[in-house]
Order: C-alpha cells, then sequence, then structure tokens
C-alpha cells in the first residue's frame, strides 16, 4: 500500500485514476497545511508558549515523510556526546509501537547506546523533566523534533536526503512535504544524509542550494557506514557473496536495498512492509518463503530495526541476519566544526 501510495504522489502511476487521486490528495492537503501555518504562527508569535529545559535540548527531525535517518543520526550524536563526558538522554514519543509494546526505534536506540535513558512520553516536556530528575541527563536529544515546537532547544537539525533533497514535492498527503521548505529558516543545522549513495558533485549542489536556509558552516555532509552483517545473538556473519531474500518496513526501501548491496551480498527477491511495521512472522513470511526456497537462499536479511521486534531468529530452516550501519560526518573539517559546536553548547548549558 506504501508503494503504491509513493507511485501515485510522484507521478510514476499514469493514467486517468490516479491523476484523480492526485487531485484529490491536494485537495485534503490545504486544511493540513492551514493547520500547520497556523500552528506555526501561533509558536512565532508567543501565543503558544515555549518550554525552555534546564539543560540543553539537541533536537533532530527532517521536513518530509518518511526514512531520513534519524535514527542513526540521534546514536551518533548521543556517542559524540558520551565523548564528551556528559551523561545525554533520548526524548521519543515511541511512535510505531505496537500495543504494549516499545517502538522499534526505541530498542535499537537501546540497544547500540547501552545505559543511554531513553524516555518514552508524548509529552516532550514532561519527558524531558522525567530525564532530568530521574536519570540526571545533562544533555537531552530529542527524536523527531522538528514540528514538535513546544520544547525549547539548543540546536535545531533538521535531516535532508542526499538521495532526493526536497522529497517529493507538495504537502502531505499530496506530496511528501511534513511543511514547506521555507520553515528550514528555524533549522540551526543541516544534516545532509546517504550522501554515500550520490556523487559528491550532487552532496555539493544539494548543500548549495539549503545555504539559503541555514549557513554553509552549519550544513553537514553525513555518510551511512555499515558497520557488518549479524545473526539472531549479534554474532558477525561473513558475506562473501551469500544469495539471500531480504525483507524490511521502512521508509526508504531503495536505501536499504543500495545498502545490501554495498556489502557484495547476491540479493535474490526483496519484500518491503510499511514504516514501523509490527510482524506476524507466519502470516508475514508465507510469500517469501516460496521465494527463498526457489531461488536456493540461505539466509533473510532485514534491518536492525526490523530485527528487533522479531521473535525468532530463523523461519523455515534459514536464519535471520541483520544489518548494522552508523552514520557520520564523512569531511573531517565539519566533523570538527560538529564537534566544536556540541562542545560549545554543552559548556553554555
Amino acid at each position: 500500500m506504501e508503494q503504491w501510495y509513493r507511485r501515485i504522489i510522484s507521478g510514476e502511476a499514469a493514467g486517468l485514476f490516479p491523476a484523480l487521486v492526485r487531485g484529490l490528495l491536494r485537495f485534503i492537503s490545504w486544511p493540513y497545511g492551514a493547520v500547520v501555518y497556523a500552528r506555526n504562527r501561533a509558536f512565532d508569535r508567543g501565543v503558544k508558549p515555549v518550554v525552555k529545559l534546564p539543560v540543553p535540548v539537541i533536537s533532530i527531525g527532517n521536513i518530509t515523510t518518511g526514512g531520513t535517518g534519524k535514527t542513526p543520526t540521534v546514536i551518533m550524536v548521543v556517542k559524540c556526546l558520551e565523548q564528551l563526558g556528559k551523561r545525554p538522554a533520548v526524548l521519543t514519543r515511541g511512535y510505531g509501537a505496537p500495543r504494549g509494546g516499545v517502538a522499534d526505534e526505541v530498542l535499537v536506540i537501546r540497544q547500540s547506546c547501552p545505559g543511554v535513558p531513553v524516555v518514552v512520553n508524548p509529552d516532550r516536556v514532561a519527558g524531558g523533566r522525567e530525564a532530568i530528575e530521574k536519570h540526571h541527563a545533562e544533555v537531552l536529544v530529542l527524536d523527531d523534533g522538528f514540528q514538535h515546537r513546544r520544547i525549547g532547544r539548543d540546536i535545531n537539525i533538521v535531516l535532508i536526503d542526499a538521495t532526493s533533497p526536497m522529497g517529493i514535492p507538495g504537502l502531505f498527503p499530496r506530496g511528501s512535504w511534513r511543511e514547506l521548505p521555507a520553515n528550514l529558516s528555524r533549522a540551526t543545522h543541516i544534516m545532509l544524509t546517504r550522501c554515500e549513495q550520490v556523487s559528491p558533485e550532487l552532496a555539493d549542489l544539494a548543500a548549495d542550494l539549503l545555504s539559503q536556509w541555514v549557513g554553509p558552516k552549519h550544513i553537514y555532509q553525513q555518510s551511512t557506514q555499515v558497520t557488518g552483517l549479524f545473526d539472531a545473538a549479534g554474532r558477525a556473519v561473513p558475506v562473501a557473496g551469500q544469495p539471500v531474500v531480504l525483507f524490511a518496513g521502512v521508509g526508504n526501501p531503495d536505501g536499504f536495498l543500495s545498502t545490501v548491496r554495498s556489502l557484495g551480498l547476491h540479493v535474490l527477491a526483496g519484500c518491503w512492509f510499511g514504516d514501523h511495521h509490527n510482524y506476524e512472522v507466519g502470516k508475514d513470511f508465507a510469500a517469501m518463503e516460496a521465494s527463498a526456497k526457489e531461488h536456493r537462499a540461505v539466509a533473510y536479511v532485514t534491518t536492525q530495526k526490523d530485527a528487533v521486534k522479531l521473535n525468532t531468529a530463523s523461519w523455515a530452516g534459514l536464519p535471520i541476519w541483520h544489518v548494522r550501519i552508523e552514520s557520520c560526518i564523512r569531511n573531517p573539517v565539519q566533523e570538527h566544526q560538529w564537534r566544536s559546536a556540541l562542545t560549545e553548547m554543552t559548556q553554555a548549558g
């Protein structure tokens, strides 16, 4: 369903019916845009108050729907803060959690940053106070916080996918904009993610385009590095061109496919689910099982975010492996500038 929707709004799906759907979605986007505009104006004019907490806050968010690499960036920032000797905590609303369960992004952050508190609360202000009072946090990292304007922030990072810098033009649901690109002026920093998937010239061009909203020294080019392929027990698995079937519930399946191919795995087939998909293993693996047997796959491969939600290490005799990635700022000069910005913020706080 999600892939069908993206084919509609991108214009890839042609014909009368897709055109009518696009017209309907454009009509629906008008009241959505009016609500976003009114809400932003209320914060801009002080009608809606901004709450300043007693410790520095770093917000990480985006301006488009779909995956832009928020979770790896949150982990990168948390680890940088720890290296600076600070006690960070992550604030998240826990979007996409199954009933009575924990959201996949929360599980990944906890797995990747052991000992770092991850406070799940739709009320980020209350969550921030809990992190300070209960966990003695010295810096708060606000996950998916660009549109959550109630909590004040010292650094306001927006992530832009270098493979599709402006997403699909148009406000949601007609396009992929959560708000108009002009609102990037609220950002203090922009990080271009997945720069390893485009040429250096295209990444530089995107950075130049974004400099109309944020100063060039506050735009960082980020790359995603694969740290390895692992089984359910966390043991490294040798790659060596093995034939595999992919599956994932992510906002950007093409990005994941590119990452897996960069490992040297032989991808036989892929099965994509909606972002934050909660798996019913028997039902969801049925279609993949036939493909895996037909092509003689040796394993299923998924993302770390999907793997943490599965309650099985294998299916139909084939192991389930997952890819672990990490984000980093690829230019040493920009990396130094970023760490200097963090140091300055934490010292001022």
